[in-house]
């Protein structure tokens, strides 16, 4: 996932929608749990980088080769540690004061491996260290509004070789499982509309309810400390949010934290 060009369009389409609406959420969480921090799927270092750049201690880890080389290329000032893992069992060897799980990531996780990546980052964590995390939930598709199985443009930008690159997509909607199945083609098309390079691949992505989001962290030992909707802190948040943002706690005392939570 995220390898060749969907890598290199990467940060390129979300540069398009302009300021990280996170990057806030995520600075003021690592103020509230200071120390060196661990991102897990920093991809190119879209986050990654401001963070550094304002002096906060970050590691990062991702899956992706081509997109921790993109990662080491815009922070080499910094000589961030990064490690090349997935996050499913990763093993960094470090204990840390927070961890951030930011655009989605934790969905791309498989569900009956949840439990025990969140046993896993509660491992990674020091006595009260904290854990953010963002989810969404995909109204658009779940409610039809748009159309399943059809193609259509989801993401455009301009390259800075002045060519058009653009992300068409379809899915395919699981509503009782709360699974969604996306297909990407990526292409960069010249004036002329000759396409110059394409990639194409494939994701499924589950989503959470907020109380299911609040057992599984409970079963790993987290305590929740803060839910936030739409990445607005003021705003009531409940399921009708399309973005849920949790802050929860690593509480050693508690008695739920077990390998199996089942």
């Amino acid at each position: 996932m995220y390898d060749q060009l969907e890598a290199k369009l990467h940060d390129l389409f979300w540069a398009a929608e302009g300021q990280s609406e996170e990057l806030a959420l995520i600075e003021e969480f690592l103020q509230r749990y200071p120390g060196t921090a661990l991102e897990l799927g920093c991809g190119s270092g879209r986050l990654l980088t401001p963070l550094l750049e304002k002096g906060y201690l970050l590691e990062g880890l991702d899956n992706s080769h081509d997109m921790l080389q993109l990662c080491r290329e815009k922070t080499e000032a910094f000589e961030p540690v990064l490690h090349q893992a997935g996050i499913e069992n990763f093993q960094t060897g470090s204990t840390y004061g927070a961890i951030t799980i930011p655009a989605f990531t934790l969905q791309l996780i498989e569900p009956e491996k949840i439990s025990s990546v969140l046993n896993n980052i509660y491992q990674h964590l020091h006595p009260g260290g904290g854990l953010y995390l963002s989810i969404f939930i995909p109204w658009a598709e779940i409610t039809g509004e748009l159309e399943e199985g059809a193609w259509y443009l989801d993401q455009e930008a301009i390259t800075p070789e002045g060519n058009n690159a653009r992300c068409y997509t379809s899915f395919e909607v699981r509503r009782i499982s709360q699974i969604l199945s996306r297909e990407h083609r990526y292409e960069i098309v010249d004036e002329k509309n000759k396409v110059l390079e394409k990639s194409t691949s494939a994701q499924k992505l589950t989503w959470y309810w907020q109380r299911e989001m609040a057992l599984l962290l409970k079963h790993a030992g987290f305590t929740t400390q803060q839910v936030i909707g739409d990445f607005t802190p003021d705003l009531p948040c409940d399921d009708n949010c399309q973005v849920l943002t949790i802050i929860a706690s690593c509480d050693p005392d508690d008695s739920d934290a077990t390998d199996d939570p089942r």
